[in-house]
């Protein structure tokens, strides 16, 4: 019988997405580094400028799609990450660094309800995006989700990116398990903030 190792509850379980996103993070505290991950969005197929500056930290074992989740994500970070010609050295965001208490349920369905929440988007378009969402397959997940992810960051809606880069590497053979994931994600905290404003 095995004996279960007395840390092991207190194993990260994104460690390895955390420790990914802050290189990628890393790699942005530069004009040159951080043009070079924004372009992996023009084509998460073809990021070769990216390779550079992400390649080695992208397991060697990851498929072709596996692959394609590692540089979308880190395209989107970069994407809002904090100009470096104006800030030399900007903070991670939290949840880079060290994991926050509840991040790893705060996902894609999480940002959404708060979004909603925080009247950046309407009630209707996160239902009918989380129901497209549900049926899309990764290609095209890739092309609809930058804009929608940099419309959050856009109106400060937090996202917690290691937990979208763990979600994202899960699309090819589970996506409707993750699609339910977002939105249970989204109806929970709904649930959740209806209860808390009826009992206040």
């Amino acid at each position: 019988m095995s004996v279960e190792s007395p840390n092991a509850a207190e194993q990260d379980p994104l460690e390895h997405q955390r420790a990914f996103m802050l290189h990628v993070h890393q790699q942005c505290s530069t004009p040159g580094g951080r043009a070079a991950v924004r372009s992996a969005l023009i084509d998460p197929h073809q990021p070769f400028r990216a390779y550079e500056y992400l390649l080695a930290r992208i397991p060697r074992w990851t498929n072709r799609a596996t692959e394609r989740a590692y540089v979308l994500t880190a395209g989107m970070y970069a994407e809002q990450a904090p100009n470096p010609r104006l800030d030399r050295k900007p903070k991670p965001p939290a949840g880079l660094t060290a994991p926050v208490e509840g991040d790893r349920w705060r996902n894609l369905g999480w940002s959404l309800a708060r979004a909603v929440h925080g009247k950046v988007l309407s009630e209707d378009t996160v239902k009918d995006r989380l129901l497209l969402m549900s049926r899309q397959d990764a290609d095209a997940l890739t092309r609809d989700l930058p804009p929608l992810v940099a419309r959050l960051r856009a109106d400060d809606i937090p996202v917690v990116w290691p937990l979208l880069l763990r979600d994202l590497t899960r699309w090819a053979d589970h996506p409707t398990d993750t699609a339910r994931a977002w939105t249970r994600a989204y109806y929970q905290y709904n649930h959740t903030t209806k209860t808390a404003k009826e009992t206040s």
